[in-house]
This record gives structure tokens, sequence and C-alpha cells, in this order.
């Protein structure tokens, strides 16, 4: 699979709906920090708008939830993977996920339903 890569500068609505429209997936990338929850907001409405639904989720979360099992913080760990279950549930079948990872300032927006 080909995923394009945009800076976020370089997605103007036009060209994301379109993107969205196509059923594409790609890698938004330099999302400043202070302004990941305006982007992923942008994107949810966007995806929205085109009757599509979506899920949210930190990249890597399953991995740091999984090293919180053991020891003192295993507590959060628990607790952890109770919200990610609910939170699956919550957005069941989506049609896009959208995978932030605020470290290196991306969104990973994969299309996620086969088209027939």
């Amino acid at each position: 699979m080909d995923v394009r890569v945009y800076g976020v500068r370089e997605l103007p609505d036009e060209k994301l709906m379109k993107l969205l429209r196509d059923h594409e997936s790609f890698v938004i990338e330099k999302v400043p920090r202070k302004h990941f929850k305006e982007v992923i907001n942008t994107l949810e409405r966007h995806i929205e708008t085109l009757d599509m639904k979506c899920r949210v989720f930190s990249k890597g979360r399953k991995t740091l939830m999984a090293g919180s099992f053991f020891g003192p913080t295993a507590i959060w760990g628990v607790a952890s993977a109770a919200f990610m279950g609910a939170h699956n549930v919550a957005t069941w079948d989506p049609d896009y996920e959208i995978a932030k990872n605020r470290v290196t300032g991306t969104l990973t927006v994969t299309y996620k339903k086969k088209d027939d």
C-alpha cells in the first residue's frame, strides 16, 4: 500500500476532502503540538460530513499499556486496558483510524474498510 505523506500546511480542506472521499490512507506530518487537537477535530468533522465514522488513538498506546502491567503501575495498565476496550466498542467498525503521535508530530490516517 502506497501511503502519501503531506505537511500539515499542504492540505487545504478541498484536498483533504478529496482524499477522504477517495478512501485514501495518508500521513500528516509537521503538526505543531499546540494544534494537534484542532487538526484532529477538522479531520473528524470532514469524515463525519461524508457519513463515515472514525477512531482516534495515540500511536504506541498498546505498547505503553502492556509495559504498565508490571510493577507498581499495574493498576494503571488495567484501567488503561478497560478504557481502550470501551473506546473500541464506542467506535465500532470505523471507516478511518487516526493515530496521533505527538513525539513525531504526525497523524496517520488509515482507511479501514475494504472497497467492494
